[in-house]
């Protein structure tokens, strides 16, 4: 009875996920109501409220939820972030099974990729692995190589979307991949890059 009960709790919390996706590609997060999304989802409020508390808690853990498959991303295997072509096909392969989500999130916020807590994360994993395997521990030159190299790969992501994902994902990672190798390449010594094996998304 227990597991039928938490599957359902699963099925409705991702109904109510998912409505709040397509009220977020209509109006501002400000303008929707706890009644305008129950009705979305086909639930009453008071189901609602058996879940959450705001519409706010819905879109932090939305958030959550996508930072934790982009961290799955960055660890996957236990590897260095590093491994260019393997955290980037990674991210790709996200990206790619989430489109309609984040096509939606662009349209309310162009700045997703570009700026925020995703940008932050990845930042934050680049400073780790150069400072570990990297031939400096400079905090300003750190900082700089994340920059460089977070910012251009969101950049060609946050321009796929705004050209309709017509471009092939598969051209785009790899390009993304030449470009933070060879922008590492003068940091970080040859044998901490693994070869570039580019692989389908």
């Amino acid at each position: 009875m227990a597991e039928k009960e938490d599957l359902r709790v699963i099925k409705t919390k991702r109904i109510i996920r998912t409505s709040l996706i397509d009220l977020m590609a209509e109006k501002e997060v400000s303008a929707i109501t706890i009644t305008e999304l129950s009705e979305r989802a086909m639930i009453n409020r008071k189901t609602f409220y058996r879940h959450y508390n705001s519409v706010t808690e819905v879109v932090k853990e939305l958030e959550n939820e996508i930072l934790a498959e982009f961290a799955e991303a960055l660890n996957g295997a236990n590897r260095s972030c590093l491994d260019v072509s393997g955290v980037i096909t990674d991210i790709s392969t996200l990206i790619l099974r989430r489109k309609e989500y984040f096509s939606k999130m662009m349209k309310l916020n162009p700045d997703l990729f570009t700026k925020g807590r995703i940008k932050a994360m990845l930042r934050r994993a680049v400073e780790v692995s150069v400072r570990s395997y990297g031939k400096t521990t400079d905090r300003e030159t750190l900082a700089a190589v994340s920059q460089y190299t977070v910012s251009g790969v969101l950049a060609l992501y946050s321009e796929w979307f705004d050209n309709g994902c017509r471009s092939s994902l598969d051209d785009l990672t790899e390009i993304a991949c030449q470009m933070v190798r060879d922008g590492l390449s003068g940091i970080v010594p040859p044998e901490k890059l693994p070869e570039n094996t580019s692989r389908s998304v």
